[in-house]
């Protein structure tokens, strides 16, 4: 890609962003590189050059020059500590190797930090976004504690998290480029999962323009739904009527035992009719340890079960098996549910845990407060809107959905339903999107299945070759890296079948086929 930067023989400037020169050559007569006859860029000088300069009115507050290693090329860090006096920072990661991208990565949770480069590289293996010669840029969603309480009380926090973030970390990452390489990006891509799936959807819905593909993972798809149904399960956080961590994984476990393959996979999450009831106290063959009493039973048959209010129907579509007991204990589902609440509303008793006083979880009813919550969580611009994705669709953008099977936090059932309800919209435009159910995974990382799949470069080569996805693949990793488990990571409405011979971590012995 560097060709069309130069066409001189000993030099070529650079005119940035701004109206700064920053072209550096590493000297004249000797400048090039003898195996390619291109001249030599000095991105030392580059990358420092551009510190304390101003784009889209904010100011690079520190630029750092980070060496090549490994497969790993040089590249220049580029901060951006308290965007245009908020406290929104931002992160660009400018490689040597560009290949005209950019990619622009989502937080999680309640953000509070920047997930940088080496962090996301890190967590996503095969996702490798410098190797490949993307720019990268990522955000701290506009607050930096993660703290709900805190972007609940602050305006400008408060919009920069629900969808404000996006658009502007987005606009001074492409003007960074611009003045680092001479020239935008010509293809740019958003990844994220869970809040930054989320993310992913609101970029879809709220900048479309920005992006030419988008890879949105362990999301609803449906804010209002998925906040009502953390809530009714956090109202009875601290009560005799909720299981414990323990309970919860018993429940799960003996569910594989029924559903699942020999390495713990549900292949077809919703075909398991694993019946808890088998689990109750009295029961023959019922753990004393982990027994459920009648009103645990109840619990744990109401998280799996569809939600209804009596004015709007089926709100939410029930949830797959998975470990509800491993994301921090049961009282998670609280925390989470009544942080974007107290977002949405600006009423801080919606983060008090259901069994301490003066709390909005305590005797919570979706009949009372579904759609109240929903409301709020649309004005705020937290939440999605479907018609608005589907037209990113039939603008002829392209669109991954994906979530583990075994996610016990975002339901894979609403995901898929919501995305079914978008396809529904798009029409003849649904052939620009693609849902992955990935066998036997947690919330976005971790489970009993493989839990990396190189959705990114399904993206690129989708986007600019036009080659479609089909059946991609799933893989885990242990601590050294190496692969010890692949599986066969199929789009809907496919399924991974086993062929019934050879090993069962071998995805080469199974095949992507209807149920």
């Amino acid at each position: 890609m560097k060709d069309r930067f130069w066409s001189g023989r000993t030099w070529f400037a650079l005119i940035l962003a701004g109206g700064f020169f920053a072209a550096i050559l590493t000297g004249c007569g000797n400048s090039v590189d003898s195996s390619s006859s291109k001249p030599l860029i000095d991105y030392a000088t580059l990358c420092s050059a551009i510190n304390g300069k101003q784009f889209n009115g904010i100011v690079v507050t520190e630029t750092k020059r980070i060496t090549q290693s490994g497969s790993v090329p040089g590249y220049c860090k580029v901060s951006a500590t308290g965007a245009s006096g908020t406290n929104l920072d931002i992160e660009v990661d400018l490689p040597d190797n560009w290949s005209n991208r950019l990619v622009h990565a989502g937080g999680g949770g309640f953000d509070g930090g920047i997930p940088t480069v080496e962090i996301v590289s890190g967590q996503y293996p095969l996702m490798q976004p410098l190797q490949r010669g993307l720019a990268y840029t990522a955000s701290n969603g506009g607050n930096r504690t993660g703290d709900p309480a805190e972007i609940a009380a602050n305006a400008t926090e408060r919009t920069d998290f629900a969808y404000a973030a996006t658009g502007t970390t987005v606009h001074f990452a492409k003007a960074v480029i611009t003045a680092f390489y001479g020239t935008p990006p010509k293809y740019t891509y958003f990844v994220g999962a869970s809040n930054g799936g989320r993310d992913a959807y609101v970029a879809a819905q709220d900048i479309p323009a920005d992006y030419d593909g988008i890879i949105a993972g362990a999301d609803s798809m449906n804010m209002g739904t998925i906040v009502t149904a953390w809530l009714n399960i956090g109202s009875r956080a601290g009560s005799g009527a909720m299981p414990s961590s323990a309970q919860w994984t018993a429940a799960y476990n003996s569910a594989v035992a029924q559903c699942g393959n020999a390495n713990g996979v549900i292949l077809n999450p919703a075909a398991c009719t694993f019946d808890p009831a088998t689990l109750q106290c009295g029961v023959a063959g019922a753990s004393a340890a982990t027994c459920l009493s009648p009103a645990q039973l109840q619990t744990v048959q109401q998280t799996l079960e569809p939600i209804s209010t009596s004015s709007n129907g089926e709100i939410f579509a029930g949830r797959y098996w998975a470990d509800f007991g491993n994301l921090a204990g049961p009282g998670y589902y609280g925390n989470v549910g009544g942080g974007f609440a107290a977002i949405a509303t600006g009423n801080t008793g919606w983060l008090l845990p259901a069994n301490a006083p003066g709390s909005l979880q305590t005797n919570f009813d979706v009949n009372v407060s579904y759609t109240a919550l929903a409301a709020a969580l649309e004005s705020t611009g937290i939440d999605h809107k479907l018609s608005a994705i589907a037209q990113y669709l039939t603008s002829g953008k392209k669109l991954i959905s994906y979530i583990g099977g075994a996610d016990p936090l975002v339901s894979p059932r609403d995901h898929l339903r919501n995305w079914l309800t978008v396809t529904q919209m798009a029409g003849a435009s649904a052939e620009n999107t693609r849902f992955y159910v990935e066998p036997g995974v947690d919330h976005v990382l971790g489970g009993n299945g493989p839990d990396q799949a190189d959705y990114l470069g399904a993206m690129i080569a989708w986007v600019e070759q036009g080659t479609v996805p089909g059946q991609l693949l799933l893989t885990k990793f242990d601590t050294n890296g190496h692969a010890v488990m692949t599986l066969p990571d199929c789009p809907y409405p496919l399924l991974a079948h086993y062929s019934g011979s050879g090993d069962i971590s071998t995805a080469s012995n199974y095949s992507c086929s209807n149920s």
